[in-house]
């Protein structure tokens, strides 16, 4: 009983201002731990940024080549058409838009929008 008493009252006092200075320097190399982890993330958000615009740029680099070709691919097939509208296209459409624009009204013009064609 006597051993019981004397490990129980004297270690504690002692010991709780003691427990409280050891903590302390143990959370600086935490601390500089997090804040590394911290700057590692941040330079990762930076570096997947940069390769998301880059990314970004060339996509809009290659839709424009997309267009142009197109385009010009449009622009060879009318020259050697001689610029005049194909046989068989619906009241001088000459582009391939003004077609799709000329069918889109046409359709619309037989069936009201929204209904079903009536037989």
């Amino acid at each position: 009983s006597g051993f019981r008493g004397s490990t129980r009252s004297a270690p504690q006092k002692p010991s709780v201002p003691l427990k409280d200075p050891p903590r302390t320097p143990p959370l600086a190399p935490v601390l500089r731990l997090l804040r590394n982890q911290l700057q590692e993330k941040d330079a990762l958000i930076r570096h997947l940024e940069n390769d998301w615009e880059r990314s970004r740029a060339q996509r809009e680099r290659e839709e424009r080549l997309l267009v142009t070709a197109w385009y010009n691919m449009g622009l060879a097939l009318q020259q050697q058409e001689g610029g005049t509208p194909s046989r068989g296209l619906p009241s001088g459409a000459q582009s391939f838009l003004a077609q799709q624009r000329l069918a889109t009204v046409a359709r619309r013009a037989r069936t009201p929008h929204g209904r079903a064609p009536s037989s």
